[in-house]
């Protein structure tokens, strides 16, 4: 079991309160926070992308200039999922992204997954049918998404 500030406070299909809780209490992100955080980090990235094609740091290919923004989200999202459990975005907006089964950051592995199928968006717009808004990409990296633990009520 682990040992994060999120330790049992996981959802899923089946263990979720219908009030939109988590079993052990911890509110569920919303829609409209998840949305805000993925355009924060997306717009972050391709802010990141201008300023160094613009410093001639990039190649002017316009094929590659195409592959960079993704490229460098999936990157990003990448690192922040291994590493923690938010990206400044979600950080913004006071949520963060922890593994359903054990409360604990996703690592590596699910991380990257979790990356490559949020940046086909497809599978962020099945969050909108689930009424537990996970996305495809959550179910395939067996993810969550929360308030962050210091908005949760005491």
């Amino acid at each position: 079991m682990g040992s994060g500030p999120y330790t049992r406070a996981m959802t899923t299909e089946n263990s979720g309160a219908p009030d939109g809780r988590a079993p052990s209490g911890h509110d569920l992100a919303s829609l409209n926070a998840r949305f805000v955080a993925l355009f924060f980090d997306w717009v972050a990235c391709l802010v990141f992308i201008y300023t160094l094609s613009w410093l001639g740091m990039l190649s002017p290919d316009p094929f590659l200039q195409t592959l960079y923004p993704g490229a460098l989200f999936i990157a990003y999202y990448t690192f922040c999922m291994a590493v923690g459990t938010q990206s400044l975005g979600m950080a913004v907006v006071r949520i963060a992204c922890v593994s359903a089964a054990t409360g604990d950051r996703l690592g590596f592995g699910r991380s990257l997954i979790r990356a490559v199928l949020l940046s086909l968006v497809l599978p962020a717009l099945t969050a909108l049918a689930d009424p537990y808004h996970r996305g495809l990409h959550d179910r395939a990296a067996g993810s969550v998404m929360l308030k962050s633990a210091s908005d949760q009520p005491r």
